[in-house]
């Protein structure tokens, strides 16, 4: 249980990543629906100079490679991207739903000894408040990936809306596949971009980076915060989570509560210092300040 001491500066913090998405691992969430997470890779990322940035695949074209992207830089090189999908219900069941937990590009395959959150230029996780954190908001219910460098071939490509985020909706609406994600390849079948589902829907999402025992980034990863507290989602479902949680009898990794606390649906809003909610409407930017809200947990 967090306790909240008055007057201290505490930044939102990662979970245990590694722990609370493993494959086979079972959650409990508040509501009392079982989730069990399983993940997919079919998906991969093209980085021509290894500056990443997170968003909303429909703002990428507004986005400035310089100031939105992250300042963690990683080597050029093709990457994949897997999906962390909470299972609801038993997952070899027709009616089981899945939804996308958290999406993760990889660049080393290593497990991260530690995380810290993703930030652009100008950005400094030390100076957020209280429960606050650096995250990208989603109003179109999808998030995704694209190297810095790529975006000027996406102004490029006049088709680029209906090539990458049509593919997405004919997934998702036409209900074929939920948990799809979408890409953008170049004449060279090199993906420029990765878009997916942004967990049960819109909301403002956190960008972490997963570094190994020797300090190398291992990851980014976008959590959804479907498994990792309650509040996020403008949708009802699937039920949020913040009980307890159980993994299957063949895994080496004890129990662990959960994260218990996600941050608030917010509208896109200024980059900082606003402080949302009370920030005013503008164009989304990839990462922008926020506040979580008080969970039920902290005193």
């Amino acid at each position: 249980m967090k306790k909240l001491v008055e007057g201290a500066v505490m930044p939102v913090s990662a979970p245990d990543f590694e722990w609370l998405f493993a494959p086979g691992t079972h959650h409990t969430l508040s509501r009392g629906d079982v989730a069990t997470v399983r993940l997919r890779q079919d998906a991969s990322l093209w980085l021509p100079s290894g500056r990443v940035v997170a968003g909303e695949p429909a703002m990428f074209l507004s986005m400035s490679g310089s100031e939105d992207r992250f300042v963690q830089q990683v080597p050029p090189g093709r990457y994949p991207v897997v999906l962390v999908l909470a299972v609801f219900g038993e997952p070899d069941e027709q009616d089981a739903q899945e939804w996308v937990a958290a999406a993760r590009l990889m660049i080393r395959d290593e497990p991260a000894a530690s995380w810290e959150m993703a930030t652009c230029a100008g950005q400094d996780a030390a100076e957020l408040g209280d429960d606050e954190y650096f995250g990208y908001p989603v109003v179109g219910g999808a998030g995704g990936f694209v190297d810095a460098a790529n975006i000027a071939a996406l102004r490029e490509n006049d088709d680029y809306s209906n090539q990458l985020l049509s593919n997405l909706d004919i997934h998702i609406l036409g209900e074929t596949d939920r948990t799809a994600p979408a890409t953008l390849a170049d004449d060279g079948d090199r993906p420029l971009a990765v878009a997916f589902p942004s967990g049960s829907g819109d909301g403002h999402y956190p960008t972490w980076v997963g570094r190994t025992a020797d300090g190398e980034v291992a990851c980014f990863l976008t959590d959804f915060c479907i498994l990792t507290g309650d509040g996020d989602s403008e949708n009802d479902e699937p039920p949020s989570g913040n009980g307890p949680i159980s993994v299957p009898e063949d895994s080496t990794t004890p129990p662990r509560p959960p994260y218990a606390a996600r941050p608030q649906p917010l509208s896109p809003v200024q980059r900082s210092p606003v402080r949302p909610p009370t920030g005013i409407a503008s164009p989304a930017t990839p990462n922008i300040r926020a506040r979580r809200s008080p969970s039920s947990d902290e005193t």
